[in-house]
């Protein structure tokens, strides 16, 4: 596969996850069950699609920040290949904690309940809580990084801003921000730089 090609695949990938992050957070979110226990929330019928979707769509974060990397690293530097090194990382630890709640917490929803109900009623926070906050909390810094780095590169500066600013925006506005609509953006740069 030819570097244009691959770009191209990865910038598809990025604005795939983008759009499925949309569509998610607008036609499944909603319907999962409201101020519910984990194990109420794991058991409806809407939880395994929601959590193998966000799962396929963090998959395809993962490939699109190969590809993102891969487009500015003649001029991304040190800062760069850290960035990179901490969005990935970020990023597959955010696959893993999708995907573990798509098959196991699923799966204890039904088999042992009440080993679910005791995370919920546990004061303070436990490794579950931690190995999420961990994941989560690097998969932020890292793509902010990302976007960092890629607007010192000079390519996409209005797809970076977006990006960093909806880490940031994300509570006021919504499903469009949580990296989906970053997503898209930096994405459709991608294809576009290859040829």
């Amino acid at each position: 596969m030819s570097q244009s090609t691959f770009l191209r695949v990865c910038g598809f990938a990025l604005i795939g996850a983008g759009v499925l992050t949309i569509l998610i957070n607008l036609s499944l979110t909603p319907f999962l069950p409201q101020h519910a226990a984990l194990a109420d929330t794991a058991a409806s019928i809407v939880f395994p699609w929601r959590q193998g979707a966000s799962a396929v769509a963090v998959l395809l974060l993962l490939f699109g920040c190969v590809g993102l990397y891969q487009w500015q690293v003649d001029k991304a530097g040190w800062f760069g290949t850290v960035a990179f090194v901490v969005a990935f990382s970020g990023t597959a630890m955010t696959l893993c904690i999708e995907w573990a709640e798509t098959f196991l917490v699923r799966d204890l929803a039904f088999t042992a309940p009440d080993a679910l109900r005791a995370l919920d009623v546990r004061h303070g926070l436990g490794l579950y809580d931690i190995g999420t906050l961990i994941a989560l909390g690097t998969f932020a810094i890292g793509w902010i990084m990302l976007a960092a780095s890629t607007f010192r590169t000079d390519r996409a500066h209005w797809g970076a801003w977006v990006l960093i600013a909806s880490f940031f925006l994300n509570p006021l506005l919504g499903a469009l921000t949580h990296g989906a609509l970053p997503a898209l953006i930096v994405g459709a740069c991608l294809p576009g730089s290859a040829g």
